[in-house]
């Protein structure tokens, strides 16, 4: 094989492979001509979200009374609770109380005493302890939120961690930016996503390099779920420890190797 032939294989392999990787790298890719029109792509339903064991809640209760009397009526119902880190990421941030709630779905709730939330909606809930603190205060307004509603993000992003999601809702496209997006050495088109579903894991798969990613079972992300991103191959080609290690020692014997050699060829002219 002449030096040129070599060369010349050599600059479409690169050619090759710089064209190849910029595809998996970009969201939506389909090989149609763009449409001037609006385009409009069908998505899941929002999952219903259900308080389960072990999650933290956040009950407030307020009253019109509360406005009407020099005691707040209900200060009582809202010194409960254990404080629960807002923070994503192990960061310093703000906390709220909140009431774990027990294997068998119950809070012990100041004055009431144990409520079973477990299984009920947020607004279910909402409701029923609103029902129930009728007895202590007048026109009850309570809110409930699921302060432990989150998800693990792994692999090739930005930033690895616990992604938290206060209004109970969050899709993967949201969970992405929110830990810093896929950086270049991650896959685009094969995300995993790990979801404990009766008692058993499921993993899902999304390509993010298409459209379809919309109409996914998995775009919306549910509670605890985990988000990893495959690095891609020449990621994984630089964690080797041929690669990493042996590859640039070997590389620099034969640039050496190659100059000896036209230092020789020169100086037989």
């Amino acid at each position: 094989m002449t030096k040129r032939t070599l060369f010349s294989l050599s600059a479409i392999l690169l050619f090759a492979a710089s064209c190849s990787t910029p595809k998996k790298t970009i969201y939506f890719l389909t090989s149609d001509q763009p449409d001037p029109t609006v385009e409009t792509v069908a998505t899941q339903p929002k999952p219903e979200v259900l308080i389960t064991a072990d999650d933290i809640v956040a009950i407030n209760v307020s009253s019109f009374d509360a406005f009407s009397q020099k005691i707040d009526p209900v200060s009582i119902f809202n010194d409960g609770g254990i404080p629960y880190s807002l923070a994503a990421n192990g960061s310093n941030g703000a906390t709220a109380k909140g009431y774990l709630v027990d294997p068998e779905g119950y809070v012990d709730f100041p004055v009431v005493g144990k409520i079973k939330i477990g299984g009920l909606t947020p607004l279910q809930a909402k409701e029923m302890m609103s029902q129930k603190l009728v007895a202590y205060v007048k026109s009850p307004v309570v809110e409930v939120r699921i302060l432990n509603f989150k998800v693990n993000m792994l692999g090739e992003v930005g930033r690895v961690g616990p992604i938290l999601a206060p209004n109970h809702r969050i899709n993967i496209l949201e969970a992405l930016a929110a830990a810093g997006d896929i950086p270049i050495t991650g896959r685009k088109d094969n995300v995993t996503v790990i979801r404990e579903k009766n008692g058993k894991q499921e993993f899902g798969h999304i390509n993010l390099n298409s459209k379809t990613v919309f109409s996914s079972p998995y775009f919306y992300l549910q509670k605890n779920d985990v988000v990893y991103v495959e690095p891609n191959r020449l990621k994984r080609q630089q964690t080797n420890e041929f690669i990493s290690f042996y590859l640039p020692a070997l590389s620099t014997f034969i640039g050496a190797a190659l100059s000896v050699y036209g230092i020789v060829q020169l100086t037989k002219k």
